[in-house]
């Protein structure tokens, strides 16, 4: 619960910059007749969007198990995670680049450049200030992991999303700044058309390496293979386990994972010893590892194939 409360602070962050920084980005959009800003407009629109998205997985997440759903709903979260990057990359990305290409066909001056300049200084700013949220609980999470590897292996999805979400704004952002600047110098009006699709490319790949990392959780990961080494050595430890013949995992959502061991008893123990055993196992590995709520042990003999 603490962990999933984390979380929503990241996405409360995220969804009150974005907000904000949308509204205030329409209104200079209109008065500048930018493509860049309205591009950028467009984007902050979107992530607030899937921030709304991502707090509708949460709490769809930590619905109770039901008869068809016997394994629960944990993971809603990747769905809606997966739902978020298809957002990202329909609004945000195809849109930014059509505006960008129409601003190149058509090209116009930008109007109150120093108002432009201004919004997107102050929403540099409160970008900022949400991807530290973001940074900070990522860092607490990786450990010495490095970042790519952790964005790459980690199995929250939602902490994945916002944090993708505010690195791809703050480059546009800063995209979008760059080319105001050219233009407002140097009078080619070139430049903020060409931002806008830059920005529509950038929210292209951030949605397509997010709807990459989400679709592998949704189809199905296995835990950390260090975390299954600990239960290997956990099981090996037991001296009427004569064999680990092989441990399954699913992730079925970020704090919740399923756990099928297939292992070899000492041949001098009974059926009741064996059903003792498992259920001794069952409650050691969840008083060591809680997000590992789901575990089926099957005894068996090895054999070599």
């Amino acid at each position: 619960m603490k962990k999933s409360k984390s979380s929503k602070t990241v996405i409360m962050a995220a969804f009150s910059a974005n907000l904000l920084i949308a509204l205030v980005k329409f209104a200079v959009a209109w008065l500048s007749t930018s493509s860049a800003m309205l591009a950028e407009a467009v984007h902050s629109t979107a992530d607030t969007l899937n921030q709304v998205l991502l707090f509708v997985g949460i709490k769809k997440a930590a619905k109770k198990a039901d008869e068809l759903h016997p394994f629960g709903f944990s993971g809603e979260a990747y769905f809606w995670s997966f739902i978020v990057a298809i957002i990202l990359f329909t609004s945000g990305a195809i849109f930014s680049i059509y505006e960008g290409v129409q601003k190149l066909r058509h090209p116009a001056p930008v109007a109150h450049v120093p108002v432009a300049l201004l919004v997107l200084g102050v929403a540099i700013i409160a970008e900022a200030v949400s991807l530290r949220v973001a940074f900070k609980k990522i860092n607490v999470e990786r450990g010495k992991t490095g970042l790519i590897a952790y964005l790459r292996q980690s199995k929250k999805a939602e902490l994945i999303v916002v944090f993708l979400e505010d690195t791809a704004a703050l480059i546009g952002l800063a995209i979008a700044m760059a080319a105001l600047l050219l233009e407002h110098f140097t009078g080619i009006l070139f430049f903020d058309g060409l931002a806008s699709i830059l920005i529509g490319v950038l929210l292209a790949v951030t949605a397509l390496f997010m709807g990459n990392e989400t679709k592998s959780l949704l189809i199905g990961e296995s835990a950390d293979p260090a975390l299954l080494r600990k239960i290997r050595l956990m099981l090996l430890k037991e001296e009427s386990i004569a064999r680990v013949i092989h441990i399954r995992s699913l992730h079925l959502g970020a704090e919740d994972i399923l756990l099928a061991i297939k292992v070899e008893f000492s041949q001098r123990l009974n059926a009741r010893q064996i059903c003792s055993m498992i259920d001794g196992i069952e409650a050691d590995i969840r008083s060591h590892y809680p997000e590992i709520n789901k575990i089926f042990i099957e005894p068996d003999i090895f054999r070599k194939t």
